[in-house]
Order: structure tokens, then C-alpha cells, then sequence
């Protein structure tokens, strides 16, 4: 497998005013639940732990084994952020320590997967406890280490009344300012429940393109492979209502699939697969490490590839770029050079100007470069002071 893919940051950040009004009303009420109260929360599924997330695990044994070890010594360990759903008192979605969360699950053997009652490993204090269960330490020897593990009482914030979804996502991402940011698409997948988010967690997890993509030999924890995949339905079936924010539009569109899924389910599976085959086959022109890069850079660029997999999804299209590989890598190389592209790359990505320039430029270059003549998406500008711009989309056409 290549390298894990290094991913660029996107500032797509900006809240709307009107909206700021309202986050006053929710209500921050600390908890400070013990452990065995955690515990038994997550076994009542009252905090979204399902085994969809269980299964996304980021943290390896030896350092969850350091987490439980924390815990019987009485060391200090981060605080856990909850919300409360809306409309379900007492059920929970995790806004941050969702992997302590889980190592608790596993380390008691209320999980799912391979790490499920695993056993310690790598203790620094308590190398006594080395290769213990959680099950063993219910023997006498180990009564006060059981007891100080359940007893132990962790911080434990929850959110109630929060106002609306920017809310969430803001707090969100305040938490997770370290060196290992947390995907929003983690906490999209909590907030957005419904068979469609299922079935998207399910197929961007089994694609073998994606994980070749982002170098990993199983689904990404951060969920950054299901963003993408819902990056591209989202532009695939509703290009013409993008309105400039990608995070509210990859909300609108998870809220919304989810609702359809019913009556839609075939043309969305049949989309999913479609982007599966483009990113396989962008794989094959420009090799695994050198998808939606910009010249001299190692960093895995969203922006560009939302306008790769836009075109390439398209079978016709695809099989012209597989037999013109050699010519559309060249106009890739001219068009990423251009600064009218690396900017709209480089700056205000989620800006409905630069969505519509990457598009259309690279639509422009693709379809000369296939010697194919692409319906390309235009641009409709505002018609009045309160009306915002958008783009216009007929369908992909050869």
C-alpha cells in the first residue's frame, strides 16, 4: 500500500450571523459520569456507538490499553463532549472522545470487531496487569484496580437545546484543533441517521479504490473516504443547488438522500458505483499518489478531485481518458499550472465562483484532450443584491 494520504485543509468554517443569535440558548450541563455509568450508557445505545463507528477504530491496543491504565491509576484523561439528539431525551451523539468511548466498549466487551475484550499491552506503571482481560481483573487479587476502573469518574460535558446544526459543527471543530483533526463527516454520519448514510459508510468502507486512494488497507476512522463519496453525489444530483458552503451542502445532501432513499435508492447505488470505477480509473492515468495533487506537492487536494471524479464518472468519458491517458495527464499538467485553477484550488474552495471555475476549466481541457465535446456546467450570476450565484448544469453529455 502507498503512504497515508496527506489530506489539505479546507476553510469552510464561516457561520452566517443570523444563525450566531441563537447558539445563547443551549444549555452546557456537566455530568461527570463515573466509568461503569459510561459503560452502561453505551450498552443501552444510549450514545451513538454503533458498530459502524466500532469498526472505523483509530486508536491501536497499546494505546488504549494506556487509556484503561490512566483510568485504574486515577491520572487525569480528557473530558467527553456529548449532545443530546433532538427529540430524544437522554441519547447521545459524541462530539468528542468518541475513540475513549470506544476503547471502554471493547476493553469490557460490550464491541464489536477484532479488539473486542482485548487484552492489555504496553503498560508503563501496572506492568503487572500486562495481558490481563477485562474479565480477569473480576478476580480478588485485582478488587481495588476493578473498583478504581469503575469508580472512576470522568468529565463528562453535555449539550442540550442546541439551536441548529452550525452549532454542532462549530463546537466540533473547536474541539478538534490538534494535531489529528477529527473529519466533520464523523459527526455528519451521527447527526444524519437513515439507510442512506448506512448504505454510503458501507460502500466508501468495501471500495478498494477509495483505500488505495488515501493509502489505508481498511475504512479510514476519520471517515474521510465517506466524505468524498458524498462530496461527489452531493455535485452529481444537486450541482445546480449548491449555494457556496460545502458543509452545509454535504448536511443537505445526506439529509435529504436519507429521506429519498426509498424511491431513489437505484440511481443513487448505481452513482456510487460509477464513482468507484472513476476513481479506479483516475488511479490507473495518474497513479495512486499522483490523484488531485498540485505541482510539487504530496497533499491529497479535495477541490481538485471533486472535478476529477465529476467527469471521469461519466463511463463514455472514462473510457476516452483510459485510451487518451497519455493527453490528459498533459492537460492536467497545463490546467493545474494555470492561476486562474490554482486559485480557485487554493483559496475560498467551497466559494461557489471557484467550484464553478475548477469545473469548467478542467471540463474545458478534458474535453479537448479526449477530442470530446463535454456539456460543461455555467455559471448563473446573482440577479438581484439578495439573490447568490450558482451553476447550472445540464447533465454530463458526450
Amino acid at each position: 500500500m502507498t503512504e497515508l494520504t496527506e489530506f489539505e485543509d479546507e476553510d469552510d468554517t464561516e457561520i452566517e450571523s443570523a444563525e450566531v443569535r441563537h447558539f445563547s440558548d443551549a444549555v452546557l450541563h456537566s455530568a461527570d459520569w463515573t466509568v461503569e455509568t459510561l459503560v452502561s450508557q453505551l450498552t443501552r445505545q444510549n450514545i451513538e456507538m454503533s458498530p459502524r463507528f466500532q469498526r472505523r477504530d483509530a486508536w491501536s491496543v497499546t494505546r488504549k490499553s494506556a487509556f484503561i491504565e490512566s483510568l485504574v491509576l486515577g491520572l487525569p484523561v480528557p473530558q467527553i463532549v456529548l449532545a443530546e439528539k433532538q427529540g430524544q431525551r437522554g441519547k447521545y451523539i459524541v462530539l468528542d472522545g468518541k475513540q475513549r468511548l470506544l476503547s471502554l466498549m471493547q476493553f469490557t466487551g460490550n464491541a464489536a470487531g477484532e479488539h473486542n475484550a482485548f487484552r492489555l499491552r504496553g503498560l508503563e506503571a501496572r506492568s503487572d496487569l500486562a495481558r490481563k482481560t477485562y474479565e480477569q481483573l473480576n478476580d480478588p487479587a485485582y478488587e481495588n484496580d476493578l473498583n478504581a476502573f469503575h469508580n472512576y469518574t470522568v468529565r463528562t460535558v453535555v449539550i442540550r437545546n442546541w439551536p441548529n446544526y452550525d452549532f454542532l459543527h462549530l463546537v466540533f471543530l473547536r474541539l478538534n484543533t490538534g494535531s489529528v483533526k477529527l473529519s466533520p463527516q464523523e459527526l455528519r454520519q451521527a447527526m444524519f441517521p437513515g439507510d442512506f448514510s448506512n448504505e454510503v459508510d458501507d460502500q466508501a468502507g468495501q471500495s478498494q479504490p477509495l483505500q488505495t486512494l488515501l493509502g489505508r488497507d481498511s475504512p479510514d476512522p476519520r471517515m474521510r473516504d465517506v466524505e468524498l463519496l458524498v462530496r461527489y453525489l452531493g455535485f452529481n444530483l444537486f450541482l445546480p443547488e449548491y449555494a457556496g458552503r460545502m458543509k452545509d451542502f454535504l448536511d443537505l445532501t445526506c439529509e435529504r438522500l436519507n429521506a429519498a432513499w426509498s424511491s431513489r435508492r437505484d440511481e443513487i447505488c448505481e452513482a456510487m458505483h460509477a464513482f468507484d470505477a472513476a476513481t479506479a480509473a483516475l488511479i490507473d492515468i495518474f497513479g495512486a499518489d499522483g490523484v488531485a495533487r498540485k505541482e510539487g506537492s504530496r497533499s491529497f487536494n479535495r477541490a481538485i478531485f471533486d472535478a476529477l471524479v465529476f467527469y471521469a464518472a461519466n463511463p463514455v468519458v472514462r473510457q476516452r481518458m483510459l485510451d487518451h491517458r497519455d493527453r490528459v495527464r498533459t492537460a492536467y499538467q497545463m490546467v493545474i499550472a494555470q492561476g486562474d485553477f490554482l486559485n480557485a484550488a487554493e483559496s475560498d474552495t467551497a466559494g461557489v465562483p471557484n467550484t464553478y471555475a475548477r469545473l469548467h476549466l478542467w471540463g474545458k481541457a478534458l474535453s479537448e484532450a479526449i477530442e470530446a465535446a463535454l456539456n460543461l456546467p455555467t455559471l448563473r450570476p446573482a440577479r438581484t443584491t439578495a439573490e447568490k450565484a450558482g451553476i447550472d448544469f445540464a447533465g454530463l453529455g458526450v
